[in-house]
């Protein structure tokens, strides 16, 4: 039986996450899985299978899985280092931080495969720091690192983090649209690259699906985004067209699930646009699917995007999806016939939105198409299989 080590931050609120645990949840059975997590912690830690063994994170690894405000709650000089660290990082790179961290916790050996799953950030960013610790802290057979992002125009498209692919054996994208990007940046990699899909839970989605989330209005058009709130979701412009847009359609709402660096900015423009009753920020939540289940259609601005787990949560759950064109959604949405891609411009979100709320029976045709599709994992752990053994 192969031994493989999974190394993440953490498992917080988002795609990333939930699509590790997924996959855990649908190969545990078949290897003898570890799991080490910088900072165990996060609402999908409850949802690791009981016989994937949980590393303990030593030394001062946590610090690189922990937000700000945890780091202040566990030790105050622990929050002075890690904004030392930080300040080192943004000034002069995160090498040097990395490398003296990782030599607080012991290397790791045995392992046939060893998956840095949580990829690079960018902006000289001290935290995470999978790929660096795979790389340079773990003795394994092969090496793989995912790539969940579109990584050509992602933040994290850095000299040192494409040094740092370079030197994996093995580079997962998660879709088709995803490995394009991804090899417009870096073609020399392109035998070394394969595609293995996000895995879903569908029938946990399903089950959660069923409990009672009373916050839509029943005579509205109620829009649903789930998802970290970060630059590349673009809530911010969407804001700017939902107040032209909701001027004519005084019976449109948009509710937001999640968290995430840029929620003060989308927070501070909805409060300027006068619409904190018609765009309501429900914050993070541990099921987002009740909500899902009861919208009208799953929308999302996304400036970029790879291949966002949610589309294919929002499709166990019969929801159509809104999107904009990025790396993936013309293959997952619109040729799917799940909902509509629009051009990726103010402009065409807004077309679109007036489309829909012009005929509201495209959202229920879209329902009757996805309720005749079928949704499993078995391609994506195909994919896996071939990742792991070819």
């Amino acid at each position: 039986m192969k031994k493989i080590l999974f190394v993440c931050n953490n498992l917080d609120h988002g795609g990333v996450g939930r699509s590790l645990v997924n996959l855990l949840r649908e190969i545990h059975r078949d290897y003898a899985v570890d799991l080490l997590l910088f900072h165990p912690w996060g609402p999908y830690l409850k949802d690791v299978p009981e016989d994937v063994r949980l590393l303990p994170s030593e030394g001062l690894l946590p610090l690189l899985g922990m937000t700000r405000e945890q780091v202040r709650e566990q030790s105050g000089r622990l929050a002075v280092l890690r904004r030392f660290l930080g300040l080192w990082s943004r000034a002069f790179g995160s090498g040097l931080p990395r490398k003296w961290v990782f030599s607080t916790a012991p290397t790791l050996s045995g392992y046939d495969v060893a998956v840095a799953f949580a990829q690079e950030l960018g902006g000289r960013n001290f935290t995470a720091g999978c790929n660096s610790f795979v790389l340079k802290r773990v003795q394994a057979g092969r090496k793989i690192s995912f790539v969940h992002h579109d990584f050509e125009h992602y933040k994290g498209n850095t000299r040192e983090n494409r040094r740092l692919y370079r030197r994996f054996d093995r580079v997962a994208c998660v879709s088709r649209g995803c490995r394009t990007a991804f090899l417009r940046v870096l073609p020399e990699l392109t035998e070394r690259t394969k595609i293995v899909y996000n895995c879903t839970d569908y029938a946990a989605i399903r089950r959660m699906g069923q409990e009672p989330a009373d916050v839509f209005s029943p005579d509205c058009l109620n829009l649903l985004s789930v998802s970290r709130i970060t630059a590349e979701k673009a809530y911010p412009r969407a804001v700017e067209i939902m107040k032209r847009v909701m001027q004519d359609y005084p019976a449109l709402r948009w509710y937001v699930v999640g968290d995430g660096p840029a929620l003060e900015e989308l927070v501070q423009k909805v409060r300027e646009a006068g619409l904190s009753e018609r765009i309501v920020l429900l914050g993070p939540r541990d099921n987002p699917y009740c909500y899902m289940r009861q919208a009208d259609a799953l929308f999302l601005p996304s400036r970029y995007e790879a291949a966002p787990l949610v589309f294919d949560e929002a499709k166990a759950l019969g929801l159509p999806v809104l999107t904009t064109e990025t790396t993936s959604s013309a293959r997952l949405v619109g040729l799917t016939g799940c909902g509509l891609v629009c051009e990726n411009s103010e402009a065409g979100i807004e077309g679109m939105l007036r489309q829909v709320l012009e005929d509201p029976g495209q959202l229920r045709r879209f329902r009757d198409k996805i309720q005749q599709q079928s949704f499993d994992n078995q391609v994506a752990r195909e994919q896996w299989e071939r990742l792991v053994w070819n």
